[in-house]
């Protein structure tokens, strides 16, 4: 059905170097050669050796794994177009042995020799440039980029023939090409895997890729057989290409926009029993039908299938192993149980408790759709379809996808069933629990009618790398914390004159954390009021040396004893001072306050203004700032 139809082909981008350098090397060595030949035996000795070595080479490359080395017509127009070639580049070797040896050198026949020479290299180089750019401009504007997920029940053992959306009116179609079918591996095989990728086997996407869609697309090809059902589909459906949301590709930023083309959401499409077909996005549902009629095979062609299909297994190549897998499908009611499943809307609402810091869901439902949720908003009692994955993830300083909880959704759905006795309206509630805070002894309860379960049939991922970084970012947290309140405390002793209770909750935070840098700013500020300016006096270069790695802790060391001096009427270090505090932190209003209340003592108007007035734009407001503005820099109260 699509053998006259063209699909989008991937243009190989041309890089200069590794196709002409060989040839390139030969012919230099050949000239290198031809020079000696030229001046020390004549011109004919070197046309001659010019022949030969082009005979000799293209015999190497034209019989090449070649039983039959025959001479043919096609061999001589290869050697002479080599010999012609060679010649010609030895024409510049024949200028140069000339001029050696007679003095005579033709310029105008030498420039047009290197101008060719020249040319050649360059024209093939823009021809293929030009050739590269005109073939990706014709894919990226005849080609829309749309990620695709494929899916069927993996029990279905559906062997695909085909699935393409073309555009009919220009006889192009989409770039999807299905390998064989994915192994159906047997209870054994999977316990023999690790937790990973024992779920990955399990899923049921067949196909996820990027793929490149006709414009105008209007109808999607698929023919498969469903070894299951004994039924093979051959279907041609109406795509509503119009419905698509479709954007500028804004990467690779180093690729002209032209070339980078347009995109859309990803598509995702489920493949169901009886030829059921389900094709949507993140905005609609694009194409449903419960159900196809089936198309009539041979007998032959059903068998090449089915063999093709159990080829692709590991334990179930076995013929006799494969019909046993069959019959036990059949019989299982798997099958229907899923796809109600992923159809079925049920009240329900999870509550987490245990869980330390600042978290948010990633959950993956059986309808295969995906978001992300906060924790309170999954308290909420709403209908919504089953949760098949939960991630949990940690908002540090980046999101830690830390833990994942991966659900056996037929197990949970037969548990929820017993709990409601088959009631679809009554509410039920997952309960979550982190016992301790440790993930190892998490429990998930599912409580509805009064009752309650304890459910088992789930695994837990843990990436303890991430683990791990968001246990210390609680830690550090905790202790910035645990900081940030024995510092507050402190200072409202300090308010109280109660400082040596002060000082000891200042010793609390340096134990904490030596390097807190305000901790010495407090400290600083206790000695001063206990003991004086001139205790502060012989300590400053211990403080300035303990807040050096904080800036804003340094500002405000450089500003408190800018204030000191400034008490003192050490006008100049103060203004010293001050100016240190707004080169560590230029944000803070309050420095350039103060530096303008000094140059006000220091009878500089202007400097006091336009320090007043860049104090006024950082936010700063005071009695003291109003007044020197009002004052245009006169007066600071």
């Amino acid at each position: 059905m699509t053998k006259n139809y063209s699909s989008y082909k991937k243009t190989k981008e041309v890089y200069f170097g590794g196709d002409l350098a060989f040839p390139v090397a030969v012919v230099l060595l050949a000239a290198l050669i031809t020079y000696g030949l030229f001046y020390f035996f004549g011109i004919t000795v070197g046309i001659i050796f010019n022949v030969v070595i082009s005979w000799c080479l293209y015999f190497f490359i034209y019989y090449f794994g070649k039983s039959n080395t025959g001479i043919t017509f096609d061999f001589l127009l290869g050697v002479a177009f080599i010999s012609g070639v060679l010649l010609f580049v030895d024409y510049g070797v024949y200028t140069l042995v000339v001029y050696q040896k007679t003095g005579m050198f033709n310029k105008f026949y030498f420039q047009l020799w290197l101008c060719v020479l020249f040319s050649i290299p360059i024209a093939y180089y823009a021809f293929r440039h030009g050739s590269y750019y005109l073939a990706e401009r014709s894919m990226a504007t005849e080609y829309l980029r749309v990620p695709l997920k494929i899916r069927h029940d993996r029990e279905l053992l559906m062997y695909i023939d085909n699935i393409q959306f073309v555009n009919t009116s220009r006889r192009t179609m989409s770039d999807i090409k299905l390998e064989k079918p994915n192994c159906f591996y047997s209870e054994s095989e999977l316990n023999k895997m690790d937790s990973s990728n024992r779920n990955y086997y399990l899923v049921e996407i067949i196909y996820s890729e990027m793929i490149h869609m006709p414009f105008s697309a209007d109808s999607l090809l698929m023919s498969w057989y469903s070894v299951i059902e004994d039924k093979y589909y051959d279907i041609e459906l109406p795509f509503p290409f119009e419905k698509l949301t479709i954007e500028q590709e804004k990467y690779p930023t180093n690729v002209s926009k032209v070339l980078r083309g347009k995109k859309t959401k990803r598509l995702n499409l489920h493949i169901h029993a009886n030829g059921g077909i389900r094709l949507f996005n993140d905005d609609m549902v694009l194409i449903y039908l419960q159900d196809n009629i089936p198309t009539v095979i041979s007998e032959e062609v059903r068998n090449e299938k089915i063999d093709l299909h159990r080829q692709s297994h590991d334990y179930y190549s076995n013929p006799k192993a494969f019909l046993n897998l069959i019959e036990k499908i059949k019989t299982s009611g798997g099958i229907e149980e899923r796809f109600l499943i992923q159809n079925k809307l049920i009240p329900w609402r999870m509550t987490i408790s245990g869980l330390r810091g600042n978290n948010y869901l990633d959950v993956d439902d059986v309808s295969f759709s995906e978001y992300k949720s906060e924790i309170a908003e999954m308290e909420i009692d709403k209908l919504r379809f089953l949760p098949k994955k939960i991630g949990i993830v940690y908002r540090g300083n980046y999101l830690y996808d830390w833990l994942t909880l991966i659900f056996n959704s037929q197990k949970l759905f037969q548990s929820i069933q017993k709990l409601t006795d088959g009631n679809d309206e009554v509410a039920v509630r997952f309960d979550l629990n982190f016992e301790n805070g440790d993930e190892t002894d998490l429990q998930f309860r599912i409580i509805a009618n009064d009752k309650s379960i304890l459910f088992g049939d789930w695994e837990i991922q843990v990436k303890k790398d991430r683990k791990q970084d968001m246990v210390d970012h609680l830690l550090d947290s905790d202790e910035d914390q645990q900081k940030r309140s024995l510092y507050k405390e402190a200072w409202d002793l300090v308010f109280d004159k109660q400082y040596d209770q002060a000082q000891e909750k200042c010793d609390m935070i340096k134990a904490i954390d030596p390097r807190y840098g305000f901790a010495y700013f407090l400290e600083v500020r206790l000695l001063w009021y206990k003991e004086g300016s001139k205790a502060c006096y012989a300590k400053k270069d211990y403080f300035i040396a303990k807040t050096q790695h904080e800036p804003a802790a340094l500002a405000h060391m450089h500003n408190n004893y800018g204030c000191l001096y400034d008490q003192e009427s050490r006008y100049e270090e103060s203004l010293a001072e001050f100016e240190k505090a707004i080169s560590n932190n230029p944000k803070e209003g309050i420095y350039t306050c103060n530096l303008a209340e000094i140059y006000c003592k220091l009878n500089n108007p202007k400097k006091a203004l336009e320090a007043a007035e860049k104090s006024k734009k950082a936010g700063h407001q005071s009695t003291t700032l109003n007044a020197i503005l009002e004052s245009k820099g006169t007066r600071y109260v």
